[in-house]
């Protein structure tokens, strides 16, 4: 899949590039886009965001747990993910290697959380204390500071417990990456259309806001390029007000 995939993403960075007035993606020690003078003012627009869709996240999780016939909410975990502050693809991927996607979950805990001593009444509690927990529990301090599943898996999946870690970390962090992937290529299409290519100032103003807002919901890849084209349409507006 990640072969296969690595063709849409390439076609992607080739249409944005082009679009992208000029930005180019292989120069990383020069400044992509020229900043926006001090002096630009943007006006005050509200942009209609009723046709967008509001989480690629949400998108690429309920898609994937779809496919494996997962009990599991995706609503639930990527909500549950933002108020502790959790990358909920990384819920994601601890349910998989732990329970099977939550179908083999141990008393409601299909984290694995407490090596499954604990048990849970909804799928939102258990989520509520792995989410808060590798995010604030002193013991997880490597993993809060790195990012890396590598060393949450430390302590999640410690070896020493007869725990594979290995392979724990090989199935969160690939879940993680299949997960990425899929965001990508679902929000493909609407960032499509905002580019700054032919738009009016007003246009370039809620092309901006619009991508602001995708912005704080994104990640990886699509974070990524995501901030290009917030950049590039900032551009297009400077030099369109100039030439006013």
């Amino acid at each position: 899949m990640r072969k296969i995939i690595l063709i849409p993403l390439m076609v992607t960075a080739m249409f944005l590039g082009s679009m992208a007035m000029g930005i180019h993606f292989g120069h990383k020690e020069q400044e992509l886009i020229s900043p926006i003078p001090e002096s630009t003012l943007l006006p005050t627009l509200t942009p209609d965001t009723s046709s967008y869709v509001k989480d690629f996240r949400l998108k690429a999780v309920k898609e994937l747990l779809s496919e494996v016939d997962s009990p599991l909410s995706s609503e639930t975990l990527v909500s549950c993910a933002d108020e502790n502050h959790a990358d909920p693809y990384v819920l994601v991927g601890i349910s998989r290697i732990e329970s099977t996607f939550g179908k083999k979950a141990c008393g409601g805990n299909p984290f694995g959380w407490g090596s499954c001593r604990m048990e849970y009444i909804s799928i939102n509690d258990s989520c509520q204390d792995v989410a808060s927990g590798i995010t604030t529990l002193s013991y997880y301090k490597k993993y809060q500071q790195s990012g890396d599943v590598a060393d949450l898996a430390g302590v999640y999946c410690p070896s020493s417990s007869g725990c594979n870690t290995e392979h724990w970390i090989e199935t969160v962090d690939s879940t993680k990456t299949d997960l990425q992937e899929r965001e990508l290529v679902l929000s493909i299409k609407e960032l499509a259309t905002l580019t700054p290519s032919d738009k009016s100032i007003r246009e370039l103003v809620l092309n901006t806001l619009a991508l602001k807002s995708h912005s704080e919901t994104s990640t990886g890849i699509t974070k990524e390029v995501i901030e290009i084209l917030i950049k590039a349409n900032q551009k297009a507006l400077a030099n369109a007000q100039h030439e006013l």
